[in-house]
């Protein structure tokens, strides 16, 4: 027996002390006293266990019912999705040519155009006076 790292004759060696210090007439009373102490103690231990398994068993439950939503929902959207990728593909083949004409990219945001009135203006412009003092921020 090894019960809380107390061996037989450390056990033993209890029992002698404590009838020693208690005496022979009050040992049976504080022997009972300390087995209703046990059994207590055993009560509480059991009525804390049991409550945490019920809470157990009931975020269990919880869990695995919100697992299968989970599944369902993942289920679903699956299906939903090799669903679009069918249509998708079903409709890929419709479409031979380009969706939008070839854009000149000599001619983005018209900047041949801009280019040609910066030519056209700059000797005006370069030669313009100020209409006024000049804005200080």
């Amino acid at each position: 027996m090894n019960f809380l790292g107390i061996g037989y004759q450390e056990l033993l060696l209890v029992l002698v002390l404590l009838l020693v210090v208690v005496g022979p007439e009050r040992l049976p009373a504080m022997a009972y006293q300390i087995g209703r102490a046990v059994r207590q103690m055993q009560r509480y231990a059991r009525a804390v266990r049991d409550e945490f398994s019920e809470e157990f068993d009931y975020i269990e439950t919880q869990y695995r019912t919100v697992r299968g939503e989970i599944e369902t929902t993942r289920s679903t959207l699956r299906e939903g999705q090799a669903k679009m990728e069918a249509e998708l593909q079903s409709a890929t083949p419709q479409l031979t040519g380009p969706l939008l004409p070839p854009i000149d990219s000599s001619d983005i945001m018209g900047t041949r155009a801009a280019a040609a009135a910066v030519t056209e203006n700059s000797p005006q412009e370069a030669t313009r006076e100020p209409d006024g003092p000049p804005l200080v921020f």
